[in-house]
This record gives C-alpha cells, sequence and structure tokens, in this order.
C-alpha cells in the first residue's frame, strides 16, 4: 500500500545565553507548528536555525532567523512557530531569568500510514458532531490532517488514497467524484467536505479559499491526465461544488 506525506517539526534547545552551571536552561513545553501549504505541495524540506529570546514567564519575546534553510517559506514559517513557542522559564537560584536559545526548527515530510490517517480522522469529526461551532479547535485539527493528503506532492498521489477518502467524506461530497474514483485522485474533494460539514465555521471560509486557490493549480494536472472530455466534466463539477 502507497504511503503519503506529512510533516514532523524536530526541536532541540541549546543554551546560549550562559556558561555557568547554576543557570538552567529553558525546556520547550508548548508550540504551534507552520509548515506552508505551498512549501508542502512542493516537497519544500529543511532546517532553519533561528534565535529566541524567552521571557522570564517562559513566552518568546522576540525570535530572529540565525541560519537560513535556504527557502524563504520554511524560514518565515521557522521564526512564526518559534514565536508561538512556550517554555519553563530558565532559573538561577531558583529565580525566572531571562534568556537566550538557539534551536534548530526541522521541516520534514515523512511517510503516513493510511490506516492511522483515517482513524485520527473519523475519531476527530466523531468528537466534533453536531456542534461543531464549540469545537473550533478540532475542526482546525480535522482540516489539517485533510491537507495531509491535499497538499502532498502531485508525483507521490496515487489512487490507493482515494478508497480511504471515500470512506471518510460525506455522501453528497462523494457523489461529485463518481466516475473518477478509480480515474484520478480524489485529495481535492477534501476542501469540499469540510465546506459541506462545517458551513458556518471560520474553517470552512479558509477551506474555500484555498479549494480556489488549489484548483487553479489542479486544473493543469487534470487536463494532463485525464482525456478532454473527462477533464471538462470534472472541472466543470469542482467549479460548480462550493459556489453559493
Amino acid at each position: 500500500m502507497r504511503n503519503v506525506v506529512y510533516l514532523i517539526l524536530s526541536i532541540l534547545v541549546i543554551s546560549s545565553c550562559s556558561a555557568k552551571r547554576e543557570l538552567l536552561v529553558p525546556v520547550l513545553l508548548e508550540y504551534r507548528l507552520f509548515y506552508p501549504d505551498e512549501a508542502r505541495e512542493r516537497g519544500l524540506e529543511g532546517t532553519a536555525w533561528v534565535q529566541i529570546r524567552v521571557g522570564e514567564d517562559g513566552k518568546t519575546v522576540d525570535a530572529q532567523l540565525a541560519r537560513s534553510s535556504g527557502s524563504y517559506l520554511l524560514d518565515s514559517a521557522a521564526v512564526r512557530t518559534a514565536k508561538t513557542f512556550v517554555f519553563s522559564p530558565a532559573r538561577k537560584e531558583e529565580q525566572p531569568q531571562e534568556s537566550w536559545v538557539l534551536m534548530p526548527i526541522e521541516f520534514r515530510l515523512h511517510l503516513v500510514d493510511y490506516e492511522s490517517w483515517i482513524t485520527e480522522v473519523t475519531i476527530l469529526q466523531m468528537d466534533i458532531g453536531r456542534d461543531y461551532n464549540s469545537e473550533k479547535e478540532k475542526v482546525d485539527e480535522l482540516y489539517e490532517l485533510y491537507k495531509q493528503l491535499i497538499y502532498s506532492p502531485a508525483e507521490i498521489r496515487d489512487l490507493s488514497m482515494n478508497d480511504y477518502i471515500r470512506q471518510i467524506v460525506l455522501k453528497s461530497t462523494a457523489r461529485l467524484w463518481n466516475g473518477f474514483w478509480s480515474k484520478y485522485p480524489a485529495a481535492i474533494i477534501l476542501f469540499i467536505d469540510i465546506v459541506k460539514r462545517y458551513p458556518d465555521s471560520f474553517t470552512s471560509l479558509r477551506a474555500r479559499a484555498d479549494y480556489n486557490r488549489f484548483l487553479e493549480k489542479e486544473t493543469t494536472t487534470i487536463r494532463y491526465t485525464l482525456s478532454s472530455t473527462e477533464a471538462d466534466s470534472l472541472i466543470n463539477t469542482l467549479l460548480e461544488a462550493v459556489k453559493d
């Protein structure tokens, strides 16, 4: 079975504030990952080093790029990610201290098993239920899972993903792909599924905007892959799918 890619961020904290042994370095407790969709779609990977000033409360006060990953997209995402870091602050004689740390933020696309992916998706869908406006964070989390397939580089997408997509999307979403399940990867309809499931959510608005941008690029691949008649039919279906 073919797998798809997802992202992880590996973090190492290196103290750059003091060589004195009595100064304990901060330890990372919380963070929010940012891996640009465009970077994932293009298969960009790399490591950016970020210098971070940690306040006495453990929150990031400032973050600056120290060494580039070689990609502006990843560098920007690394600094943005670093600004979300929450540490246990450095301490000297039990007193919290402001400190500096130098951290490598690594962006890597790794293989994830479809079975694990569909399990996570199903659990989240059940957790969210009908009252999705009270589960905003989980709706966002579900959308991030969807984007693991949507923004996987085109060259590694294959038709085996369709069996899993068909199991987790709404029936009305699945019907859009009738006639194409065995002909073209269906990842794009995951945008539509978010819009249909959670129509009044902010995540739905983001998914709609992301969908329109994605479809502009996907149209070229569809026309290259399918016959002209099939391509016209599928593209027209997708253009109409999220119209108000």
